[in-house]
């Protein structure tokens, strides 16, 4: 068995065009693709409002996320990760930050560190632990 890739799979409560327009913001994420609940197949259709992201795919860098609304609540229960996402350059560090703790919260002021000459970390508005770093 063969494995091209793993990626991440975020679920929100019903602010997932919220979590999209913050990361395509802070991250410059690039929306791939977005599906709502008014559009999903019936056969995986759950109940819930149909303005609700059913499925979303964004780009970040060379890495793809994908985000959807959880009406049922039937995610994972796994709690052990946060994102790390290495930016270009340690001012982007400090924006992202800055920007990730709005109604959030700054868990580590941006600092140098001995992997990374800049490195912080912000939780989101939405609960998502961001670890920011730059090494040159």
């Amino acid at each position: 068995m063969f494995f091209v890739n793993v990626q991440t799979y975020l679920f929100f409560d019903g602010c997932c065009q919220q979590a999209i327009a913050l990361y395509t913001q802070v991250m410059q994420a690039e929306l791939l693709h977005v599906t709502h609940f008014s559009e999903a197949p019936t056969a995986l259709k759950a109940p819930g409002p149909d303005h609700m992201v059913f499925h979303s795919t964004l780009k970040i860098g060379d890495t793809l996320l994908n985000l959807c609304d959880d009406p049922t609540m039937e995610r994972g229960t796994f709690g052990g990760f946060v994102l790390l996402a290495h930016l270009d350059s340690g001012d982007a560090v400090d924006t992202a930050a800055k920007l990730l703790a709005i109604d959030g919260r700054l868990d580590l002021p941006s600092q140098q560190v001995p992997w990374a000459n800049r490195y912080a970390i912000a939780t989101d508005r939405f609960g998502v632990t961001w670890k920011l770093q730059f090494s040159e």
